[in-house]
């Protein structure tokens, strides 16, 4: 039998509060409906009025919000940042309803990792375990199914993967299976403080994270009359009278097992292809900082799995290499800015209204030269100057870059770094400038071509706004852009 270390502080910890797929649903609707302002006195009353919440006291329901929010993260529908609910790819197309749920909650759980950044468990877990879990549903030698009791045992104790792990693990998991109710209640109590670490086991896995699954359609929860003659592994919760058990649901006297909905056996089949189980997950040492991380997580790894188990989809993967490139080029480039002067080229390929992008560069002329198409069908040119810098951009000379725009006969010049200092806009205020942060840029073009059609961007919007704004800094307007026509 595979060897775990079995304590309550070892062990995964799944969020825990919202135990239905339909309540989760609303939720998420609830924030969309706010335009992803994080209000948590809006939920409740959204809630209430769908007649799906009914809270206790008003303090208790805005921390309850809170609690929520936080689990809608855990489970992959998206990410908080500076009091806004940002979605995943997953969380617009069901918004959208541009795939069935049960495809996009497959996307959720194989996106699932620990480390993770809405989840307090320990940093010694590295394991993916979303394509963990899919693994073993897809293996024969258990009969594609795992019994509740068996992943309450093993699995929150896996801390990482390998094949020689997994393998243990089968022949451990077939060793359980064979045992009496009797041997394995043995083998439970042989564990160090056994009811509170199996009663909180049970409690988020068979309560909230099976159940929430099995309601989007990803899993299928099966019952099982003669599972262990019929008998429940019941472990007290606290010191009350709650017992946690492994009944397959409410109020049923016996147990079950779990299986991947059959309609997704071969897209688990194609994404365990391409993704292995045994890979080690993404951390936030793996990433120039903790923002970074988060969106790898949820945004630039799930579209990966998006293009294989939605066949109406595009592989965006080229755009979100552009765009990855070019936001670490704005921050680690060459400090003579050539690197993030090119990676800025395929950046203004990606607007739908761009004709012609040319790098020139130098110190008599501007970096790139662009071509733009209006509504008219009318030609203008565009400069874009990348300032690179370790820190920010301290100052800009509006003389020198007014001459680049006569030069060129442009409409203005649009400068580009990954923060400027508040003395820059003094610098360009009355001058055919703007100012913009690279990594607000690199977002409104990725939701851009993830949403459209033709998977390019719409500058239009950008040129009317900048045109009306000259010699402003429009960084928290195309932020504003970006909340209004893609959050939620």
């Amino acid at each position: 039998m595979i060897n775990l270390n079995r304590t309550k502080e070892n062990k995964w910890i799944m969020q825990k509060n919202i135990s239905s797929s339909d309540l989760l649903e609303a939720f998420v609707s609830g924030m969309q409906n706010q335009n992803n302002i994080i209000d948590s006195e809006y939920l409740v009353n959204y809630l209430k009025n769908q007649n799906i919440y009914h809270g206790r006291s008003e303090i208790g329901n805005s921390n309850t919000m809170g609690v929520r929010l936080s689990q809608a993260c855990f489970y992959m529908f998206g990410f908080k940042k500076d009091g806004y609910f940002y979605p995943s790819p997953m969380t617009e197309l069901y918004l959208n309803k541009s795939a069935d749920k049960e495809k996009i909650s497959l996307v959720n759980l194989f996106s699932m990792q620990f480390p993770s950044p809405y989840s307090e468990t320990p940093n010694n877990f590295n394991i993916y375990i979303g394509r963990f879990i899919l693994k073993l549903l897809t293996d024969e030698r258990l009969e594609k199914k795992l019994y509740i009791d068996e992943f309450v045992y093993f699995l929150p104790f896996i801390e990482e993967l390998n094949l020689e792990i997994y393998n243990e693990l089968i022949d451990s998991i077939l060793e359980f299976r064979k045992m009496s109710y009797d041997d394995k209640l043995e083998l439970f109590k042989s564990t160090p403080n056994y009811e509170d670490i199996f009663a909180n086991c049970m409690h988020e896995i068979n309560y909230y994270f099976l159940r929430i699954f099995a309601g989007f359609g990803c899993l299928e929860i099966v019952s099982d009359y003669f599972h262990n003659n019929g008998k429940l592994f019941s472990f007290r919760h606290g010191s009350g009278n709650t017992y946690r058990t492994d009944a397959y649901a409410s109020r049923k006297n016996y147990s079950g097992y779990i299986q991947i909905n059959p309609i997704l056996n071969g897209t688990v089949k194609k994404l365990l292809e391409v993704y292995s189980p045994f890979d080690k997950p993404i951390t936030q040492a793996d990433c120039l900082s903790k923002y970074d991380w988060i969106r790898d997580l949820y945004e630039f790894e799930p579209l990966k799995y998006i293009s294989i188990v939605i066949s109406n989809t595009n592989d965006n993967s080229k755009v979100v290499n552009t765009i990855r490139d070019m936001v670490y080029q704005s921050k680690y480039g060459s400090r003579d800015g050539k690197s993030f002067e090119a990676s800025l080229k395929p950046i203004f390929e990606l607007f739908r209204e761009n004709r012609n992008v040319e790098i020139i560069s130098g110190s008599g002329d501007t970096d790139l030269l662009c071509v733009m198409e209006d509504n008219s069908e009318s030609l203008y040119k565009i400069n874009v100057d990348a300032k690179t810098s370790h820190h920010q951009t301290q100052a800009i000379n509006p003389i020198r870059i007014t001459n680049h725009i006569k030069l060129n006969n442009s409409k203005y010049c649009i400068i580009v770094s990954p923060k400027f200092s508040r003395g820059v806009k003094t610098d360009i205020q009355g001058f055919k400038i703007v100012t913009v942060e690279a990594e607000t840029l690199a977002n409104y073009c990725l939701k851009e071509c993830l949403n459209s059609k033709d998977g390019l961007a719409d500058y239009e919007e950008l040129n009317i706004y900048i045109s009306q704004n000259l010699g402003t800094d429009i960084t928290s307007a195309i932020n504003f852009i970006i909340d209004q026509k893609y959050g939620i």
